[in-house]
C-alpha cells in the first residue's frame, strides 16, 4: 500500500508576512492617495488665487470661494482616506479569517493523513481483528470531530459474512452478543450491500436489526460502508453517532476509501483466525488417529502378542510330560501369530497404502476388501473402480480413508450380507457410494449423538469430505441398509482438465 504523504502546514512567518506585505500595499496606496491630493489641493489655489493677482482684484471677492472649494476638497481627501484606511482593516480581517479557515482546513486534512498512515501501518503490523476496527474507527472519528461531533459519541460495529449471513466480530461501543447476526437483504444495510456504496440513515434505531445492538438504539445517525474487493463483499462497517448529523459526499468518499484500505487486511486476519481453528482441529484430528491408532494396537496386536508369548511358556512346561499336546498347541500358536502378523499388515497398509500412489484408488479399495474378509464377514464387491482415475492423487488418497471408514462402520455394525463400493462419473462430478443391505439406523439419532460426542465416525467422513469440496449424503431406512454417497466436482479435484469433460458413464 503507497504511503500517503501528510498536506504540510504553512509556517506562521509565511502567514505574517502576507499579512505585512497586505499593510504594506495599503500604506502604499493611502501615500498615492495623499499626493494625487495634494496635487488637486496645489491645482485649485492657483485657480482661484492667479486671475485674481493678475486683475488686482480685492480679497474679498475671490477668498470666500477658494475657501469653500479647498475645504470641500479636503473633506474629499479626509473621507478617501478614512474609506482607504476602514477597507484596509477590513481586507486584513478578511485575510486573516481565510487563512485561519485554510490554516484549520490543512490541519484537518494532516490529521487525516497521519491516522490514514497510522491505520495503514497498523493494518500492516496486526492480524486482529479489533486493532483494525479501532483504527479505521479512528479515522473515520477525525472525520467527525470536524464537524463538531466529539469522539464518544461514536458507536461502530463490523459485520462479516459467515456461512451466508453477517455476523458480529469487532465493535466500538456496540454491545451486544458475539457472533450476533444481521439481516444482509433489507434497510440501510442491505441497500449498501447492493449498491456496493455507503448508505446513510437518519434514524437508525428504526433500521432491522441494529435494535439487538444496545449502542445503536441511542444513535440519530448512522453509515453503513460496504467491505469489498472487485466485485466481492466480505462485509460491512456500521458507523453510528448520538448526535444527528447529515453526511456529506466528502465524508461518503473518505468513509469508502478507509474501507477500501481495512478490507484487505480484515481478509488477512480474518484468514488467518480460520487457519488457527484449521490448525487447532487438524492438531485434535491427529491427536485423534494416533489415540485410535494406540487402541488398535492394544486391543490387537498387543494383546495377540501378549497371549502368543504365554503360550509359548505354556508348551515349554509340556514339552517333556505330553509332548502330543504341546505340539497342537504350538500348531495354534503358530496360526495365532500369522493372525497378527496378518493385523499388523493390514493396520500399516491403512496407514500408508503403496497400492494407492501405484495402481489407483480402485484397486486400494479392492486391496482393503481382500485383507479385511475372513469367515464371518459379510460379502463386498468393487463396481466401477476404473473410475478413480478421474481424481487428482490428493483427492484419491482423502476418497480412500472415506471409503475404508464406511467399510470399517459397515463391517462392525450393518449385519449385512452384502456391502458393494460403486464409482462412476455423472457429467462433471465424480460418485461415489457405499452401500449394504444391513440392518440400517436412524439417521439424524446417530448423527446427533455424534455431534455430542465428537469428532470420530460419521464426522470424520463430513470433515474429509470438505476438504475435497465434496457433498457428503447419508441415507437408512431400519431393516433396509444405509447407502453413503459422496459427489466430487471434477473441475476443482479432476487429475486433469480434459478428465471432467469425458462422456458420462452410467450406473447399472
Amino acid at each position: 500500500m503507497a504511503k500517503q504523504q501528510a498536506p504540510k502546514e504553512p509556517p506562521k512567518k509565511d502567514i505574517g508576512n502576507a499579512l505585512k506585505n497586505i499593510r504594506r500595499q495599503f500604506r502604499i496606496l493611502g501615500g498615492i492617495s495623499l499626493f494625487f491630493f495634494l496635487i488637486a489641493l496645489g491645482g485649485t489655489s492657483y485657480y482661484f488665487y492667479t486671475p485674481y493677482l493678475r486683475t488686482d482684484t480685492p480679497n474679498s471677492e475671490w477668498l470666500l470661494d477658494a475657501t469653500v472649494s479647498i475645504g470641500l476638497l479636503v473633506l474629499f481627501g479626509i473621507v478617501v482616506m478614512l474609506s482607504i484606511s476602514a477597507n484596509g482593516a477590513r481586507v486584513r480581517a478578511l485575510t486573516q479569517k481565510g487563512f485561519d479557515q485554510e490554516l484549520g482546513q490543512l490541519r484537518a486534512a494532516t490529521r487525516r493523513a497521519q491516522s490514514l498512515q497510522e491505520m495503514a501501518s497498523t493494518m500492516r503490523s496486526t492480524l486482529n481483528l479489533q486493532k483494525v476496527v479501532s483504527s479505521a474507527v479512528d479515522v473515520c472519528a477525525i472525520a467527525m470531530e470536524d464537524m463538531g461531533i466529539p469522539e464518544t459519541s461514536l458507536v461502530a460495529g463490523l459485520f462479516l459474512f459467515e456461512d451466508g449471513e453477517l455476523k458480529a466480530v469487532a465493535d466500538r461501543r456496540m454491545g451486544g452478543r458475539p457472533r450476533d447476526t444481521l439481516p444482509n437483504d433489507i434497510g440501510m444495510v442491505g441497500r449498501s450491500l447492493q449498491e456496493a456504496e455507503p448508505v446513510a440513515s437518519k434514524d437508525p434505531r428504526k433500521e432491522p436489526g441494529l435494535d439487538n445492538f444496545p449502542g445503536f438504539r441511542k444513535c440519530k445517525s448512522a453509515v453503513a460502508i460496504p467491505l469489498r474487493v472487485g466485485f466481492q463483499i466480505f462485509g460491512v462497517l456500521i458507523l453510528a453517532t448520538e448526535i444527528q448529523i447529515e453526511f456529506d459526499r466528502q465524508q461518503m468518499s473518505l468513509f469508502a476509501s478507509v474501507a477500501d484500505q481495512a478490507v484487505i487486511a480484515l481478509r488477512n486476519a480474518q484468514l488467518y483466525d480460520n487457519l488457527e481453528k484449521e490448525k487447532e482441529r487438524l492438531i485434535v484430528a491427529e491427536t485423534d488417529a494416533r489415540n485410535q491408532l494406540a487402541r488398535d494396537l492394544h486391543d490387537g496386536p498387543t494383546q495377540s502378542i501378549a497371549a502368543i508369548a504365554m503360550r509359548i511358556n505354556f508348551v515349554r512346561s509340556m514339552l517333556q510330560s505330553e509332548p502330543q499336546q504341546a505340539l497342537g498347541e504350538l500348531q495354534r500358536v503358530e496360526e495365532l501369530a500369522k493372525e497378527t502378523g496378518k493385523n499388523i499388515r493390514n493396520m500399516l497398509f491403512t496407514l500408508r497404502p503403496l497400492v494407492l500412489e501405484t495402481q489407483g484408488l480402485g484397486a486400494a479399495i479392492e486391496t482393503i476388501m481382500e485383507r479385511t474378509k475372513d469367515e464371518n464377514s459379510p460379502a463386498m464387491r468393487m463396481v466401477g473402480g476404473e473410475h478413480g482415475e478421474l481424481l487428482n492423487p490428493r483427492a484419491q488418497g482423502v476418497l480412500f480413508y472415506m471409503i475404508e471408514e464406511a467399510l470399517g462402520n459397515a463391517r462392525k455394525h450393518s449385519r449385512a450380507n452384502l456391502i458393494e463400493v460403486r464409482f462412476w462419473q455423472e457429467g462433471g462430478l465424480f460418485v461415489a457410494r457405499v452401500q449394504d443391505d444391513g440392518v440400517g439406523f436412524e439417521v439424524d439419532e446417530v448423527m446427533g449423538d455424534y455431534s455430542s460426542r465428537g469428532s470420530l465416525g460419521m464426522i470424520n467422513l463430513r470433515e474429509r469430505a470438505e476438504n475435497i469440496d465434496a457433498s457428503l449424503n447419508i441415507e437408512s431406512v431400519v431393516g433396509k441398509g444405509t447407502a453413503i454417497t459422496i459427489v466430487v466436482p471434477l473441475d476443482k479435484q479432476g487429475a486433469s482438465k480434459t478428465a471432467a469433460k469425458q462422456p458420462a458413464k452410467g450406473r447399472r
